[in-house]
């Protein structure tokens, strides 16, 4: 798999390296270290070619430490705002994530990288993971657990995009364990959804171990994160826009439930075709 980590150079935004280098180097075709110089934000002094030497010099100590641990890693940094810049070279990179945290510079007040990921995501161009981050003895570190992909938790509504959900899943480095949760609204008599998830139940998914459980409630939102807690998720998957029982899961309501609520990193899939990871 070859992922692409957004960072604004902030500390908060660059705890989504450790939850990369929790991972095994061999998993991973590559790692491109992203920084997009916005001049619609940007408040420092400086021209933007002393801007974009700092942002490259900084990365590359970055890069180096990456490299020392056995992670192929390049680093990208360009003028324009943040969402053109990280979906151009993740297209150009052949990346099949992004990986960035819900916190950036001016982590408390401006949360400007958490609105960044919400335009990836709600986009739906292209995966995004992102990692939830906290400030702990005047450092910042992930939220999450050692790894990020030990013990993943799919919500879905059951969608035609669940086969390509559910692949690109597969494909995740280091891959544990993998637990499909669909909601079902109270009192719900829908036989071709549940027939449907009768059907996954039987099948195998992907050589890694998987079940699935089914669920009833009217707040999918707080159903999948009673879920993720109960059973210790690493990460929670869920498509930024869905259709059929999950109906409300836009951006903007469960997803962004999910998301603001969340102890643990979500990825958000998008909806159509997704570029299925390459485990080298």
């Amino acid at each position: 798999m070859r992922i692409v980590i957004a960072t604004d150079l902030s500390d908060a935004s660059l705890a989504a390296v450790d939850s990369m280098t929790a991972c095994n180097p061999v998993d991973f075709s590559g790692i491109v270290l992203v920084h997009a110089v916005d001049l619609d934000l940007y408040t420092a002094g400086g021209t933007v070619p002393e801007v974009i030497e700092y942002a490259e010099e900084h990365l590359g100590r970055i890069a180096s430490r990456l490299k020392e641990a056995g992670f192929e890693t390049t680093v990208r940094v360009d003028v324009g705002s943040a969402v053109d810049v990280i979906e151009r070279i993740t297209a150009e990179e052949g990346a099949e994530l992004v990986v960035m945290t819900n916190l950036g510079r001016g982590a408390v007040t401006g949360r400007l990288l958490g609105s960044t990921a919400e335009r990836l995501a709600s986009a739906g161009r292209v995966p995004v993971m992102i990692e939830r981050v906290r400030e702990k003895a005047g450092t910042w570190c992930r939220m999450g657990g050692d790894h990020p992909f030990s013990r993943v938790l799919v919500g879905t509504d059951l969608s035609p995009s669940l086969p390509a959900q559910l692949a690109l899943v597969c494909g995740l480095p280091g891959l544990g364990e993998m637990r499909i949760v669909h909601v079902a609204e109270s009192g719900s008599d829908d036989a071709e959804l549940r027939g449907r998830f009768a059907t996954l139940s039987e099948g195998r998914v992907c050589s890694a171990p998987c079940e699935t459980v089914l669920r009833t409630g009217t707040d999918p939102a707080r159903a999948l994160l009673a879920e993720a807690e109960t059973w210790d998720a690493t990460v929670i998957v869920v498509s930024p826009r869905t259709h059929g029982v999950l109906h409300r899961a836009l951006w903007g309501s469960t997803a962004r439930t999910i998301a603001k609520h969340s102890t643990a990193p979500v990825l958000f899939v998008p909806p159509g075709d997704v570029r299925i990871p390459d485990k080298r």
